[in-house]
């Protein structure tokens, strides 16, 4: 029997796209700084421009609103509110493009699981609301990304096999088979495993792609940021221009890393 390979997705910036959670947190957060302040503070951490290092829009109004005096627990606060209102008119969302299409196809092949920080509170509604509730085998709230990954992945029973990407390596085609092995987990033989290999998608990787890495599996980055460390198997600006090459992992083809 061939185990089943799993696809893990993101949420915010992966599957829930758009600047409103990000703004009703900003506004929220905003009300913890002096008034004459609020409208510079609003207009530097909607601009996704401003801190290179943030790690997204939620981590850069907060490393802002913190140079100006708000606490942890007044953050933590504002978090929850903006989650309360997820996918309403103060914090409007919406899925990318053909996804729901997307996952009809892809989870005749593959388990679907939805892995976030973000607390329950919101989710559920919200995927009802996009119509892709009933597509996603498990959806997994305070996840505690990076470190909580591991534990994740024994829960699944995933283990890597044969690398599936193919790489043109002076003009020969590369694989896990004439190439070194990434990490020692992707060595080990699936032959026996309940589950196969997983691929995540995300748009930090740090979160959400690096400790699927280093257990030797695969992964997707999506959006613009891209840190000088980070090695995905794939790689795109928006999540639809991959739909092509994780419906072929999930069917066990292999495909070009990009």
């Amino acid at each position: 029997m061939i185990p089943t390979p799993t696809l893990i997705f993101d949420f915010d910036g992966t599957v829930a796209l758009g600047t409103g959670p990000v703004r009703a947190y900003a506004v929220a957060a905003a009300s913890g700084i002096p008034a004459e302040q609020r409208a510079d503070f609003l207009t530097r951490v909607l601009d996704e421009h401003t801190d290179p290092e943030a790690l997204d829009g939620y981590d850069r109004v907060a490393r802002a609103a913190r140079l100006l005096g708000v606490g942890e627990e007044e953050l933590s606060a504002a978090y929850l509110h903006s989650r309360s209102v997820l996918g309403g008119a103060e914090a409007p969302i919406l899925a990318p493009r053909g996804f729901r299409e997307f996952l009809e196809q892809a989870r005749t092949h593959a388990e679907i699981v939805l892995v976030t920080n973000a607390p329950a509170a919101g989710i559920d509604r919200v995927l009802q609301t996009l119509g892709l509730a009933p597509l996603f085998d498990r959806v997994v709230t305070q996840a505690g990304k990076p470190a909580g990954f591991p534990s994740i992945l024994d829960e699944l029973s995933a283990s890597p096999l044969p690398e599936r990407f193919t790489v043109e390596a002076g003009g020969q085609n590369v694989t896990r088979e004439n190439a070194p092995s990434r990490d020692a987990f992707a060595t080990e033989s699936a032959a026996a495993a309940e589950r196969g290999p997983v691929l995540s998608i995300g748009d930090i990787w740090e979160n959400d792609l690096a400790p699927i890495h280093q257990r030797g599996h695969h992964t997707a980055l999506v959006g613009t940021r891209r840190p000088a460390e980070a090695t995905p198997d794939l790689a795109a600006e928006r999540l639809e221009s991959l739909y092509p090459e994780l419906l072929a992992w999930a069917r066990g083809e292999f495909i070009a890393a990009h």
